[in-house]
This record gives structure tokens, C-alpha cells and sequence, in this order.
């Protein structure tokens, strides 16, 4: 009887000390994740605020930090006008609208520019969102417009 009773009492101290031990592994465990999940945002937080700062000081040919800039803003635009793609369709639709006025603002459309600006992405807009294209096909047209019309005359302008 003391025998079954040991064997008992040995084998549910074993069962629960092995399930005390995954989750004492666990609770020991998550704060090293946590913080690493935090780090890794953190770093790439960071480095999005740093990295103009790295690409002016890295850069040694003068028309290089132009062309990065003219890069990015381009890339702002592409990335702008995806995420809104049916507000900025409404807009252009209107020929206005706060939009419209951002994908300028965007693209380096400047304020004297603004109405042929508008008056042209409203006479464009059945070839921007023709419906055999795809929402991405759509974008990079409006995008192309929309640069035509700012850094895109202004690069040609001194050339």
C-alpha cells in the first residue's frame, strides 16, 4: 500500500512538475520576446528618422542628394496614391479635393500650376481608371500625371 502510494505520489509530482516546468519555460521566456519584438520596431523606427540624415552625410556628389530626394518624393507619391486610391480616384473625379491637393503637394506641383494641374487630372481621369487596368497599372498613371505636372517640368525646365 505505501509502495502504490509512493508510486502515485512520485509519478503526479513528475507529470506536474514537467507541466510546471513549460510554463514556468514560458512565463521566463515571453519578457526576452517582448522585448526583442520592441527592439526590432524600435531599430527600424530609428532608422527610418536617421536614414535622411545618413544618405545627406553619406553622400559626396552634389547632384546625388538631388536625385535622392527626387527619388523618394516619388516614391511618397506612389505609395501616397495607393493607399488612397479611391478617395484620390473621388477627387480627380471632382477635379478637387484635399487629395488631389496632397498628390500635388507630393509631386512639387506648384501653386501656379494648381488649376491646369486639376483641369488636367480631370480631363485624364477616364485613361487613369479605365476598367480593364488594375488598381496598380491605375496608380503609377496618376503618379506619372501628377510628376509630369511638378518635379518632372521642373527637371526638364533646367535641362
Amino acid at each position: 500500500m505505501i509502495t502504490t502510494r509512493f508510486a502515485l505520489m512520485t509519478g503526479l509530482l513528475l507529470t506536474l512538475g514537467g507541466c510546471m516546468t513549460n510554463a514556468t519555460v514560458e512565463m521566463t521566456k515571453a519578457p526576452f520576446d517582448a522585448t526583442t519584438q520592441l527592439t526590432d520596431g524600435t531599430t527600424g523606427a530609428t532608422k527610418e528618422f536617421l536614414d535622411p540624415t545618413t544618405e545627406f552625410t553619406s553622400s559626396t556628389t552634389p547632384g546625388a542628394l538631388a536625385d535622392n530626394r527626387l527619388l523618394r518624393a516619388k516614391q511618397k507619391a506612389t505609395a501616397f496614391a495607393t493607399h488612397t486610391h479611391e478617395n484620390l480616384r473621388a477627387d480627380i473625379a471632382r477635379g478637387e479635393g484635399e487629395y488631389l491637393a496632397s498628390l500635388a503637394a507630393l509631386a512639387g506641383v506648384s501653386a501656379d500650376r494648381w488649376p491646369d494641374f486639376q483641369t488636367t487630372m480631370a480631363a485624364s481621369y477616364p485613361t487613369l481608371f479605365d476598367e480593364h487596368m488594375s488598381v496598380a497599372q491605375s496608380n503609377e498613371r496618376v503618379v506619372e500625371i501628377g510628376w509630369a505636372n511638378g518635379y518632372g517640368r521642373q527637371l526638364t525646365a533646367r535641362q
